[in-house]
């Protein structure tokens, strides 16, 4: 599985104005600063691959060969001749299958140090680095290439991979991406990544990561929680572990873990939601920004949506695993630019962070890719991608949608009384750990 993992600080310099025009296209000179330096070899360079796969990731043609072509108009028009690229789509797939493996972390890492300057003032929020996170399936082609993808298991179900997404909730800008096959669970993927999360983070998610194993490694690597929770977790109440214990104390102690002290937690609940957080005082995340916190993750939900539908990324082109896996690692990337140039547009005009519009930002992008847009018109586009602000009087989507998902909300956890051996059990545990 591809991980965007940390790559040399060295490679996030942004290049030089007077280097800058060299490049005769407004959108290429629009992406170098955003892009890392990195050398190539056999005629493609590790900016020129980056750029290329980018640009096809941006373009709404059908086939790879097709965005490959466009990509390639691009860069035609952007470099000098003597660094013009190689012609054929066939190239850059084997130059991206030999060092796609540098190329993606390395790009992730720079974005990463430019999501933190873009988030400026939202950086933090009460203290805390909100980041969200979620998961969702991306098909493949039925192809023999993409079966080791593997299966989801429903009927008639084709190759499919789980793309993790992680996204700074104060900004709305991605943090960190891993893909895996369509087997692979949420949990491993998201410990696989947990080095990548920054001092003071407080981790937003779903019913779906309230395992004991995931919350005790989240406590131990000093990352803070803020997770739903449903009628399927059991919290225990009353157990007298905690030395400062109030209303809204619990505990996740499970029968077969009784060997290991309980993760004492607090319970919060916002409405019909019920969410569960390691930071027990109220002063340092109260009930209101927990259930602010919580109403953001649903920035997930619209970057998944941006990447599938804005971005027509709900299925991958390619036919072999290796490539799939790499076009939808670029897809993911491709997004995570678009929205920083947008965000860095917006902001210089007074906008929030919050007010970008992908879909503007990617027509204003396109319009430059096929019309050669000159640098004022494309930084006017862009500057306008703001979501309009009128009060809507109805939904933009149809209700009855044959294929929406109607799931039921996960409903109030389980609250029980600790009974009096589990109360001996936790004063035991206290003891020794005290001892130790």
């Amino acid at each position: 599985m591809f991980r965007a993992s940390i790559g040399g600080r060295d490679a996030a310099r942004p290049r030089s104005g007077h280097r800058l025009a060299v490049y005769r296209h407004a959108l290429v000179r629009l992406m170098i600063p955003q892009l890392p330096a990195l050398p190539g070899a056999g005629g493609w360079s590790g900016l020129s691959l980056i750029l290329c796969s980018i640009l096809m990731s941006w373009d709404p043609a059908p086939t790879l060969a097709q965005r490959f072509e466009s990509a390639l108009g691009v860069l035609d028009a952007a470099m000098p001749r003597r660094r013009r690229t190689p012609r054929t789509y066939q190239g850059l797939i084997k130059a991206l299958m030999a060092r796609g493996l540098d190329l993606i972390p390395a790009t992730a890492d720079h974005l990463r140090t430019l999501t933190e300057r873009a988030a400026a003032r939202a950086w933090t929020i009460g203290g805390l680095i909100p980041v969200g996170v979620d998961a969702s399936r991306i098909d493949a082609p039925r192809t023999i290439g993409n079966e080791p993808l593997g299966f989801a298991g429903k009927d008639r179900c084709g190759p499919q991979m789980l793309c993790l997404l992680l996204v700074h909730l104060g900004a709305m800008l991605p943090w960190h991406f891993v893909i895996g096959g369509a087997r692979d669970a949420e949990r491993p993927l998201l410990r696989s990544c947990l080095g990548l999360l920054p001092e003071r983070t407080l981790l937003v998610a779903d019913a779906g990561f309230t395992g004991f194993d995931l919350l005790s490694e989240l406590r131990a690597r000093g990352v803070h929680f803020l997770i739903r929770v449903g009628r399927g977790v059991s919290l225990l109440t009353q157990l007298g572990y905690a030395r400062c214990a109030g209303k809204s104390t619990v505990y996740l102690w499970p029968e077969r873990l009784s060997h290991r002290p309980p993760l004492v937690l607090r319970l919060i609940r916002v409405g019909q939601v019920y969410l569960i957080t390691d930071i027990t005082d109220p002063r340092r995340l109260s009930a209101f920004t927990a259930g602010e916190l919580y109403r953001r993750r649903w920035g997930l939900e619209v970057s998944f949506r941006s990447l599938k539908q804005t971005l027509e990324h709900r299925r991958v082109r390619s036919g072999v695993a290796a490539h799939a896996r790499a076009e939808l690692a670029w897809c993911v990337l491709g997004l995570w630019l678009l929205t920083l140039l947008g965000v860095r547009a917006i902001a210089a005009k007074g906008h929030a962070a919050l007010r970008l519009s992908v879909a503007a930002t990617l027509s204003a992008v396109r319009a430059a890719m096929h019309r050669a847009a000159n640098a004022r018109a494309l930084g006017t586009r862009l500057a306008r991608a703001v979501r309009d602000t009128y009060p809507r009087h109805g939904p933009k989507a149809a209700w009855r949608w044959a294929h929406k998902k109607r799931q039921s909300p996960p409903g109030q956890p389980r609250l029980t009384t600790a009974t009096p051996p589990q109360v001996a059990q936790a004063k035991a545990l206290h003891a020794q750990a005290c001892a130790g």
